[in-house]
């Protein structure tokens, strides 16, 4: 059974969920397809960082020319492109999505998706690496937000993560084959919450209370947490943090 799902025919669509993006698998990225043959690895763990780079020299003609394991040298690298113009098109990042802060603010964990969207922002194509590869992981990495084009789990082969490599030099979006279930699984719970509902999923976050969350969208902490009950119930959860990674957001 092959490890990967490839969607070779431009325009395949899957179904969407109210307000999001519809995935285009197979569709020509604005990047040049075989042109992008240095990468960027991105991941918090150093002997990983190490592994992965080994591997890919070894078994493909993709050469690593950087990498960083904090949030600070990933912002190097974003500072690097713009201040020296290095060609973003002939690069891609591969970057683990449960980055972890090294103190300069923000969430202490899954910056990942953040280093993403920067690299994205400057032309660089992204895989998003990780063990978090539930639906709402995936589906979050490639929207339109964030700007992935593959999705690979830290638990595939490594041929796997080359599939993707390639697929991606090709200008083509790619998505582990046993991922997709998932990530159709949440978008048709998510086209089952209602535009309020959805006011309330979208403004929750782990750091914030439910009163903070009634302010913002000028409602009582009584509505809110009618809302909520209602999204746990939808998506067969119990508490905000189960919620919050359901949909990949925690």
């Amino acid at each position: 059974m092959q490890a990967f799902f490839h969607f070779p025919k431009i325009g395949t669509q899957v179904p969407k969920k109210q307000g999001a993006d519809t995935l285009l698998y197979g569709e020509k990225a604005r990047y040049n397809g075989g042109m992008a043959k240095k990468i960027i690895i991105a991941d918090d763990h150093s002997l990983l960082r190490a592994g992965i780079k080994s591997w890919i020299e070894k078994h493909s003609s993709f050469k690593v020319e950087l990498d960083a394991g904090t949030v600070a040298e990933c912002d190097a690298i974003v500072e690097s492109f713009k201040s020296e113009k290095r060609a973003a098109q002939d690069y891609i990042a591969v970057v683990d999505i449960s980055f972890k802060n090294d103190g300069a603010g923000g969430p202490e964990e899954n910056c990942g998706f953040e280093i993403m969207k920067k690299f994205s922002q400057l032309g660089i194509a992204c895989v998003a690496f990780s063990s978090h590869d539930s639906g709402g992981f995936v589906e979050r990495a490639m929207s339109a937000e964030i700007g992935a084009k593959a999705f690979v789990s830290k638990n595939a082969d490594e041929n796997v993560l080359l599939s993707a490599l390639e697929a991606v030099d090709e200008g083509r979006t790619y998505i582990q084959a046993e991922l997709v279930s998932g990530l159709l699984e949440t978008r048709d719970i998510s086209q089952t919450f209602t535009k309020k509902e959805r006011l309330v999923a979208d403004a929750l976050a782990l750091q914030k209370t439910n009163a903070q969350v009634a302010k913002e969208l000028g409602l009582s902490e009584k509505t809110v947490l009618n809302y909520l009950s209602s999204l746990y119930d939808k998506t067969g959860v119990s508490n905000k943090i189960e919620f919050l990674e359901r949909l990949g957001r925690v």
